[in-house]
């Protein structure tokens, strides 16, 4: 998969490091880890379940004194061209990892069986994330929590339990819808040695006073999913608003979904120029293609949702389109 040695060298060095650190901190069912210092501060683990083949497991870790929780979902079978892929999925405020499940579970699953992938579903402090943007306050802004952190030990865990014949951690993607897709996109300005790929779904790119984070300027392999009819996320750019009248507020504001893939393509060193754009249905697909390719899907007669062929989450107008599946194979196709 098309990674050039730069960056696999800098996965590899982190992935070490953070086994090293997941051998120290994650232990066995039910058990608590020893305290651990890291820069973020003091991390202690409390595993209540231990990742295995066929199965959907609950884990647990406190993070400077917090609690945090995610679940994984591990396919059937066991991985037939080698370690299989780490997929960590992010839901947006007010969700939790089993929301966002039961809405794309069955379409992503379905893929992470037939594919071969690990997926974990992450639960947000307080149902919210400390992303990017500067608008709005929310506990895991004000707290200042170590999100990225908190991603990297999901990703020592599963590594942790299943060893690397089964899981490549070298090969870690993310899945971020609305404010999840804000902080998918933080790992890739600040942590681009963890993820190979981001998928911000229902989120655009915040405009640059709107926008707290540090960007490393590596480059990372991103796909949009944006729907057209968004009230939430504006697809053509402008004020990010949450709620309506006396309970409005604010997020801000955002770049347009073209300006949102073009600043990344820039970012990623591929041509301003689009090398694709093609009909599926009722989505348009815009790619940027490179080394580190950025693609763009505009979904038709679609909100603020997740778009899936089962509709099960956020049917808006009848639209239907394969998020999961599109996603998966812009992942699969950074690694061919």
């Amino acid at each position: 998969m098309k990674r050039t040695d730069r960056a696999r060298g800098r996965r590899g060095a982190v992935t070490g490091a953070g086994v090293g650190l997941a051998l120290a901190l994650l232990l066995s069912a039910c058990t608590s880890g020893v305290p651990s210092t890291t820069d973020s501060g003091t991390v202690t683990a409390e595993r209540n379940d231990t990742v295995s083949q066929g199965s959907y497991t609950h884990h647990a870790t406190t993070l400077d004194g917090i609690e945090r929780t995610w679940n994984v979902y591990t396919p059937d079978a066991g991985p037939s061209d080698g370690p299989m892929p780490v997929v960590l999925v992010v839901h947006g405020t007010g969700d939790t990892g089993d929301g966002i499940r039961s809405g794309i579970g069955p379409d992503l699953e379905r893929e992470a069986e037939e594919h071969g992938f690990i997926v974990a579903y992450i639960d947000g402090h307080d149902n919210n994330w400390n992303e990017c943007r500067v608008a709005g306050d929310w506990p895991a802004k004000e707290k200042d929590l170590d999100d990225v952190g908190l991603m990297r030990h999901v990703v020592d865990g599963i590594h942790h339990d299943l060893g690397h014949d089964t899981v490549d951690v070298s090969r870690t993607f993310a899945i971020g819808f609305s404010s999840g897709g804000h902080m998918v996109q933080r790992l890739a300005y600040e942590a681009p040695d963890l993820v190979s790929g981001i998928a911000s779904v229902n989120a655009n790119v915040p405009v640059d006073d709107n926008n707290a984070c540090t960007d490393s300027g590596e480059p990372v392999p991103v796909i949009f999913i944006q729907s057209r009819e968004d009230p939430m996320n504006p697809f053509d750019g402008g004020e990010v608003v949450v709620g309506a009248g006396i309970f409005a507020e604010s997020r801000g504001e955002v770049r347009s979904a073209q300006a949102s893939a073009e600043w990344f393509a820039e970012r990623n060193g591929v041509s301003a120029e689009v090398s694709d754009r093609v009909r599926d249905g009722d989505a348009e697909i815009t790619t940027w293609d490179g080394e580190f390719p950025v693609r763009l899907i505009s979904v038709d007669h679609s909100g603020h949702s997740f778009p899936t062929t089962t509709g099960r989450w956020g049917n808006d107008n009848g639209a239907r389109y394969d998020g999961p599946g599109a996603i998966r194979e812009f992942f699969t196709g950074t690694y061919p």
